[in-house]
């Protein structure tokens, strides 16, 4: 029997080992789940609030969207505003500038058709005196000189234009 009551002892130690290695492995995970709780614990007290404190700013930086949405809405307004606005100004800082110009157009044209006019006219005449064996007749009042007003080259040229160019005072020719 010997060997029974070596067994029952060897067999009683490893039940005693195993029985406090249970015991040590439940006041283990004790700690444990007390830890867990304490951390839950912290997270409820903290992470609430602060979750609270992201919802109030998410709401005010929505607000304030809002707010930069209508301040941009404005300046799109006023931006066309001044758009309009810009493009009337131009447009009547630009009509003296633009009937000036029609206007020299329209003497420019009406001027070179005088000197054309006169110039067939000249021509014409001086062709009938060749053609008679008389000298040319002088241009007379109201035609315009055989040669040009405003010659290219000209070796003086005067300060000041003649006063004598341009139209005749009786030239109705539309402008």
């Amino acid at each position: 029997m010997e060997i029974n009551t070596i067994l029952l002892g060897v067999l009683l130690v490893v039940a005693i080992a195993a029985c406090a290695a249970v015991i040590w492995a439940l006041s283990e995970s004790v700690k444990t789940a007390r830890s867990a709780r304490t951390l839950a614990d912290d997270l409820d007290a903290r992470l609430v609030p602060l979750l609270d404190k992201a919802d109030v700013t998410v709401d005010a930086l929505n607000a304030e969207l809002l707010r930069i949405d209508n301040i941009v809405s404005r300046i799109e307004e006023v931006t066309e505003r001044v758009e309009s606005t810009s493009r009337t100004v131009q447009g009547v800082a630009n009509a003296p500038g633009e009937i000036v110009t029609d206007i020299a157009d329209r003497v420019r044209r009406a001027w070179k058709n005088r000197q054309a006019e006169s110039a067939s006219v000249s021509e014409s005449r001086r062709a009938d005196a060749s053609e008679s064996g008389e000298a040319p007749e002088p241009p007379q009042a109201g035609e315009a000189p055989e040669s040009p007003v405003w010659p290219t080259a000209v070796a003086n040229p005067p300060e000041h234009p003649p006063t004598d160019a341009g139209p005749a005072a009786g030239d109705t020719t539309p402008f």
